[in-house]
């Protein structure tokens, strides 16, 4: 069974259209077809907003009944800001990447997309990556700054799957015009 393992950053957007877009077969390719997986690997830094982005990305998987595996995986550092930030991270990330896996590269910092690029190559995985209206992109960080005071609702939805309150504030973070393409 293929994995989809994303890179995150401080936006939760592009993951959960990622996933969406590769299921249901509506990516840019050649010749896209639906793509079954079933585990999702969010590898992302220990960063409080970072945090709050996974908080978000599990919540939003819960309340819209993804029924894909989703796992957090966060690496040993706040950021990558240094050589050994990177190698720390590329580490974590190269030891998930299987053959045929499906690497989104799309979140966190440049340094962290190029080792999921690098991992993805030499681990024959196939890369994508999801693409934003800048616009959307702007309505989503707005989207989050409005939820960051709901964090007890966002934690009760992970926890109990209850989403009355948060779930109407969570699709608000789906991009419907995101453009997923396979790249390799």
């Amino acid at each position: 069974m293929v994995k989809l393992i994303a890179t995150l950053g401080t936006s939760p957007g592009g993951i959960f259209e990622t996933y969406t877009n590769l299921i249901n077969g509506t990516y840019e390719s050649e010749n896209p077809t639906k793509i079954e997986i079933q585990d999702i690997y969010i590898i992302r830094t220990k960063d409080k907003e970072v945090e709050l982005a996974w908080k978000l990305v599990k919540a939003l998987f819960i309340c819209m009944k993804v029924p894909a595996q989703i796992a957090d995986i966060p690496v040993s550092v706040n950021d990558i800001s240094s050589k050994e930030d990177y190698e720390i991270f590329k580490k974590e990330i190269f030891q998930r990447i299987s053959k045929g896996d499906f690497i989104d590269f799309t979140g966190g910092r440049k340094a962290m997309s190029v080792a999921a690029v690098i991992g993805a190559v030499k681990k024959e995985a196939y890369l994508v990556t999801t693409i934003i209206p800048q616009q959307e992109y702007n309505r989503i960080q707005q989207q989050i700054k409005e939820l960051k005071n709901r964090e007890k609702e966002i934690d009760e939805a992970i926890s109990t799957g209850s989403c009355e309150k948060i779930r109407e504030d969570l699709k608000k973070l789906i991009i419907h015009g995101a453009k997923t393409i396979l790249l390799t």
